[in-house]
């Protein structure tokens, strides 16, 4: 097996392929794909689907504050922001 080690860090890779991904991801800030509800942008389609679900607000939990927007998928999160308020 092939070991490549990433110049950046101290990762080791079984693979070229594999060594592209992982310096995309971690060391790149490239954010390609863009939330078309709000200024958000992410590295991956995945992330981006999980952020557009928030705006649905179904299965988030939302701030009760009278015109604040704020969403987040974890109730620890919500309570961060109540108390950055």
């Amino acid at each position: 097996v092939n070991h490549v080690t990433c110049a950046l860090c101290d990762m080791v890779c079984t693979s070229v392929s594999s060594l592209k991904a992982h310096i995309k991801f971690r060391h790149c800030n490239e954010r390609p794909f863009h939330c078309h509800l709000c200024d958000s942008s992410f590295k991956n389609a995945y992330d981006l689907h999980k952020h557009v679900e928030t705006h649905n607000g179904s299965d988030a939990y939302s701030c009760d504050v009278e015109g604040c927007g704020f969403i987040s998928w974890t109730s620890r999160t919500l309570r961060q922001h109540y108390k950055r308020q």
